[in-house]
């Protein structure tokens, strides 16, 4: 079996424990474990194969479960409604006509002819294959060295980090450890088609000067002072991509690296963070020149006993 089959056989087995547990609220660590993936990167790889997330992919089969019923018994749309999680009678209705096309009470009405067309839409197992949204990508296998970084935490939506990146300047600048060499990193914690905007964390990070180290007494005094705080970044294999273009092209750049060069690379994510670096200050470089590297972890590669 090859790489490629390996995950979409992973992924098929999350998707039977989906449909096989329709009214348990599962969450994704619980769905990594069923998939044997790192937990931390589970959601992309799902949403790289399947094209979708895991919670669209869970609406879509109460939705078609919801169909069903109200094709085969003479339930109250209420009561399909609220079975199917759904809070009102509008919000089921507005879901419903979103994805059929139709209201609840027309598909009732007429779905013996709507059946087939709509189920003919969801597939079993609709396997992503590719994103015309990103060019083919040219990722690299690189071992990277543990590198220290001073970082401040932001909380919100990722292209609002703005402010964090001003204040780590105007903590570190004064204190000569914001330099013309340093390289800008960002750790995101959290996926965006998983978490509320306003919830995602990120830690925005600048290399230090040769010779510091979290001894180093300025850098102590700002720890203790401010809210800066200090760690490491990297360590290990990391498949690595470069991206050249605005900050917009780096989700498709995810969901393409995830979905598609993962799959047929023989290796897996690991269980770190993955990061990227920022090679140009978007304050001065126009956004099609701008050039950020995506760093994910490896596992190590086992070897036959």
């Amino acid at each position: 079996m090859n790489s490629s089959d390996t995950y979409r056989k992973k992924i098929q087995r999350v998707l039977r424990y989906i449909e096989q547990h329709p009214d348990e609220i599962t969450d994704l660590d619980t769905l990594a474990r069923v998939a044997h993936f790192s937990p931390f990167h589970f959601h992309r790889i799902f949403t790289g194969l399947v094209g979708e997330s895991v919670a669209a992919y869970v609406r879509r089969l109460t939705l078609q479960r919801a169909a069903s019923r109200l094709s085969y018994s003479r339930e109250r749309i209420t009561d399909i409604a609220f079975e199917a999680g759904y809070e009102s009678l509008e919000a089921f209705t507005r879901a419903f006509r979103a994805a059929f096309g139709v209201s609840p009470s027309r598909y009732r009405k007429e779905g013996g002819s709507l059946t087939f067309s709509v189920r003919k839409e969801i597939a079993p197992y609709p396997f992503y294959h590719t994103n015309p949204e990103v060019s083919p990508m040219e990722v690299q296998i690189k071992t990277v060295e543990p590198v220290l970084v001073a970082a401040l935490r932001h909380v919100g939506p990722y292209e609002a980090c703005g402010p964090a990146w001003e204040r780590l300047h105007e903590i570190l600048h004064p204190a000569g450890l914001w330099t013309k060499d340093a390289v800008a990193y960002g750790i995101s914690y959290d996926d965006p088609d998983t978490t509320p905007a306003g919830k995602c964390r990120m830690d925005v990070c600048l290399t230090l000067p040769g010779g510091i180290d979290t001894n180093t007494p300025e850098l102590v005094r700002l720890s203790q002072t401010t809210e800066l705080f200090t760690q490491y970044v990297g360590g290990g294999e990391h498949a690595c991509v470069l991206v050249k273009g605005p900050y917009t092209l780096l989700h498709p750049a995810y969901r393409s690296l995830f979905g598609e060069w993962f799959p047929q690379s023989g290796r897996e994510p690991g269980d770190g963070m993955g990061f990227e670096a920022y090679y140009n200050d978007p304050g001065s470089t126009p956004p099609e020149e701008l050039l950020t590297e995506i760093f994910i972890p490896l596992k190590p590669r086992t070897t036959a006993g």
